[in-house]
């Protein structure tokens, strides 16, 4: 029995649909050619000794997982009006008036 997207193809191309045809065929070999070269990573990994269990890629994609996606509502904050490269109000040096320096009683 042949498979789904064998069928699929052929039924297209009888059918008229030449152009889905071809891009289904596309689709297929592309699936195709990804299985064959994660199962080639996969032969090439044991081969070198490398055991997959060890690899801890299950508290990677834990971490993956639980980073922030943009889906969440955005944090308010307090802004101060400054610009990015001047120093909070808080740190810059306070400058005291004295009375000869006030030259506006005279």
């Amino acid at each position: 029995m042949p498979s789904e997207i064998a069928q699929q193809i052929v039924n297209q191309i009888f059918g008229g649909e030449k152009a889905a045809a071809i891009d289904s065929i596309n689709d297929a070999l592309g699936a195709a050619s990804f299985d064959a070269i994660q199962a080639r990573k996969l032969d090439f990994a044991k081969s070198m000794g490398f055991d997959l269990g060890d690899t801890a890629q299950d508290a990677a994609d834990e971490i993956a997982d639980n980073l922030p996606d943009g889906s969440e509502d955005a944090e308010d904050v307090e802004v101060d009006g400054r610009m990015p490269h001047e120093p909070p109000t808080d740190e810059l040096p306070q400058e005291e008036t004295t009375d000869e320096d006030n030259e506006t009683d005279s």
